[in-house]
């Protein structure tokens, strides 16, 4: 006997009382700091679903303020760190971080490409200016909700 239309038997997140808990646990997870890529429930394709699907149970303003926060944690370890609250707090390896998760740049890179590149370039040079947090939250919201080149055509639950 074929399933009946409508059914949720595929969903992850079936009722909005699961996605909205979803939706806070992932939320949680990002504002401690965490990787969208980290994330123990679901991954990043299965989230934009939902986020795409039901924006109700996945607010944009609440994935944007997690992300927010998620940016305040590892820009609080630095400053803790810098001013020696963190013992053996290792600059380089948070610089590192800081330039993958935020796209932190030295300025130097930046006015090296500005020396050696054209005008062609600005674009490129614009990218790599340190990000505010505001665009960080709309970056995360741009992920998850870009399309994968086809792998989600939005027919079926990802999850």
């Amino acid at each position: 006997m074929p399933a009946p239309k409508d059914n949720t038997y595929n969903k992850k997140w079936p009722t909005p009382e699961k996605r909205k808990a979803a939706c806070k646990a992932f939320c949680d997870h990002i504002a401690e700091g965490y990787s969208i890529e980290s994330f123990p429930l679901a991954d990043r394709k299965t989230i934009r679903y939902y986020a795409e699907q039901h924006p109700e149970d996945f607010p944009p303003e609440m994935l944007e303020e997690a992300a927010r926060r998620g940016l305040h944690e590892w820009e609080s370890i630095g400053k803790r760190g810098t001013i020696g609250q963190i013992a053996n707090f290792n600059a380089s390896s948070w610089k590192f971080n800081m330039q993958n998760r935020a796209g932190w740049r030295d300025r130097s890179d930046i006015d090296a490409r500005g020396i050696f590149g054209g005008p062609e370039d600005a674009q490129k040079i614009e990218k790599l200016k340190p990000r505010t947090s505001e665009e960080i939250a709309l970056g995360v919201m741009a992920l998850l909700t870009k399309e994968d080149g086809g792998e989600n055509d939005g027919s079926a639950d990802a999850g």
